[in-house]
């Protein structure tokens, strides 16, 4: 009996120690990977929410930029830290839905992730290089016949990649993929004239546009955008049903305690939530997407099952 009392004290003990140990997360700074180089859509929001993000915790949130492989290669390092919430990463599609028709990953796309927090979407934007003057779709298709004409992207597997396989597949025209380690670099590519055309996120090139130093062409969505509402759809210019967004929300590893999950996502709704920060996100064009830890993993999935169709389907690879 006594034997029993003992064992039953220290799991009590221990269930003590555990609930404490969760009531005081976070103990130290948070870091939080992001796949893609500084100044892209993703580095843009999670800095946005960064400070904020430390005020709610109570501890510093500190990004880290690791480019490489659309998104793959800062989810391999998240991966193999510890699942307690202290190393997280703002992911995207590419991660989770398109990487895994293009290539082997070196980890399961849902399985080995705890959803916390989808925060925001974006559609992709077919922008040209100033030195350029196409303004339709046979303009550029023309072009791409008299000359050398590229296309650059955020990385192999990235949205605007797969949106430009799409473009190159739709009008069957000589464009060549060049892939850039990030979302910025790809798009100074297109203001140097170094690349003709490429699909970035909205958010990331709604300053350049307004200052004359990309061209926007067409929307990859299904509506124009009131923050650029002169520019028409690709649908309007031709390519039917050419619907390319991407996405942003904080994962971690797998087996994250629930309790520090549901405590991230508390935080994340209520900074996307206030009002200065809401506004820049929707006057870049973004959509606020926030969800329960249950509803971003359900999304990720179908994301998975829409997306590996669609690069399967359009016979999209890395080559």
């Amino acid at each position: 009996m006594r034997m029993m009392s003992r064992v039953v004290l220290a799991a009590l003990a221990l269930a003590l120690v555990a609930t404490s140990a969760l009531a005081a997360w976070p103990e130290r700074p948070i870091k939080v990977l992001i796949g893609y180089a500084p100044g892209g859509s993703t580095d843009l929001v999670a800095r946005l929410l960064s400070a904020k993000l430390s005020e709610k915790l109570g501890q510093p949130v500190v990004i880290e930029n690791k480019p490489g492989s659309a998104g793959d290669f800062a989810a391999e390092l998240m991966l193999r830290a510890p699942a307690d919430g202290y190393t997280l990463l703002m992911t995207t599609v590419a991660v989770h839905a398109i990487n895994p028709g293009l290539m082997k990953q070196k980890f399961h796309p849902l399985d080995d992730f705890t959803p916390i927090a989808l925060v925001c979407s974006y559609p992709m934007i077919m922008i040209g290089s100033p030195q350029t003057t196409f303004k339709t779709l046979s303009d550029l298709k023309d072009l791409s016949s008299k000359a050398p004409t590229f296309y650059s992207s955020s990385g192999v597997g990235s949205p605007g990649h797969l949106a430009g396989e799409l473009l190159v597949k739709g009008l069957n025209a000589n464009i060549t993929h060049v892939p850039y380690k990030g979302g910025a670099p790809s798009v100074l590519a297109i203001m140097s004239g170094e690349a003709q055309v490429n699909f970035a996120t909205l958010p990331a090139v709604v300053p350049q546009i307004r200052g004359g130093k990309v061209r926007a062409i067409g929307l990859a969505s299904k509506e124009r955008k009131p923050v650029v509402p002169d520019v028409p759809t690709m649908a309007e210019l031709g390519l039917a049903d050419f619907d390319v967004g991407t996405w942003t929300g904080l994962v971690g590893p797998k087996g994250m305690p629930a309790d520090v999950v549901h405590k991230i996502n508390a935080a994340v709704s209520e900074v996307v939530n206030d009002i200065a920060v809401k506004k820049r996100l929707v006057d870049e064009g973004a959509e606020i997407r926030l969800m329960t830890p249950a509803e971003f993993g359900a999304f990720m999935r179908q994301e998975n099952a829409r997306w590996v169709k669609v690069v399967k389907d359009a016979g999209i690879t890395t080559e």
